[in-house]
């Protein structure tokens, strides 16, 4: 669900399939959430 929110937020902001995404994060289940929910915005980390 996390994850979900994630992706809408940076579909929201603009981000483009393919188009890098930063992530800057401890070792954590919210880094890995942030992933996916990169992953499922179509954009790369």
């Amino acid at each position: 669900r996390r994850a979900n929110h994630i992706a809408r937020q940076l579909l929201q902001l603009g981000v483009q399939p393919d188009e890098r995404v930063a992530i800057c994060a401890e070792r954590s289940l919210d880094m890995i959430v942030g992933l996916l929910g990169v992953l499922k915005s179509g954009a790369a980390y």
